[in-house]
Order: structure tokens, then C-alpha cells, then sequence
């Protein structure tokens, strides 16, 4: 049974600690050819599309996304579908390129909130666990 399905936009490092909720965002530091070289090497079940857009299927996860870029780096990332907590880490891990992704902003949609990824990924279930009975469609 999949988990509780999410839609976001992923930033990078808000740039004062502490201070979320707040629109102010960085980039993610990467570009979008070493992120598109890592998920396609580390991720090998991701299809990574030339124009930005992603998907990672398994039996307990869907989700999809698109990358935005400029300036040579990742302005933010769309992440939409449903994960648990472990598999949305190395998901975005792998895109960024480091495991320092605790003080990543996240925008949770459609509501507008602003949350830290540490956060959002308590939020979500832990690995194994499913959305409550009351929850199923």
C-alpha cells in the first residue's frame, strides 16, 4: 500500500538558518549535468529525461519530478508522489550531491508552507511504514 502522496518545490540552503517560514531561497549547489550523471549512475531505476524531467517507480514508491536550472546550477527541483522518508533522502541526496540536505527549504504545495527538509522528511512515513487504514482511496 503506498504512502501519503506529497507535491514540493526543493531549494537549496535557506540562507538563514532558523528563519523559515520565508521566501527567500538558494540555489541548489550543483549543476544539472553532474545531478542528471548521479542519479542515472547511483539511481539506476530513475528514467532522467534531457529536458529535466524524472521518474523513479518501485514496488512501494512513485515519484516523479522536473529540474530547473540556470546560471549553471539548480534553481529548484518539483518533486510530486509518494515515498517514504529514506527513499525521498537518497532521492534528493543524489540530486545535490552531498547528504547535507537538512537545511534544504522545502515549499510543501499546495498549502504554500515552508518547511526545512529535515522537517518535511519526518513528516513523511519511515521506511516499511504505510498511511494509516483511514487514508486508503
Amino acid at each position: 500500500m503506498p504512502t501519503e502522496p506529497f507535491h514540493i518545490h526543493l531549494y537549496g540552503p535557506h540562507p538563514h538558518d532558523g528563519r523559515l517560514p520565508s521566501p527567500e531561497t538558494t540555489p541548489i549547489p550543483t549543476s544539472f549535468e553532474a545531478a542528471g550523471e548521479r542519479l542515472n549512475r547511483s539511481l539506476p531505476s530513475v528514467l532522467f529525461e534531457p529536458d529535466g524531467s524524472f521518474a523513479w517507480a518501485g514496488k512501494d514508491h512513485q515519484v516523479v519530478g522536473m529540474v530547473y536550472d540556470a546560471a549553471m546550477l539548480i534553481q529548484y527541483v518539483e518533486i510530486r508522489g509518494h515515498c517514504d522518508a529514506t527513499q525521498l533522502r537518497k532521492l534528493v541526496e543524489t540530486l545535490a550531491g552531498t547528504t547535507q540536505i537538512d537545511p534544504f527549504a522545502v515549499m510543501v504545495l499546495p498549502e504554500r508552507q515552508w518547511k526545512n527538509f529535515q522537517t518535511f522528511a519526518i513528516s513523511l512515513p519511515a521506511r516499511g511504514q504505510n498511511r494509516p487504514a483511514d487514508c486508503n482511496d
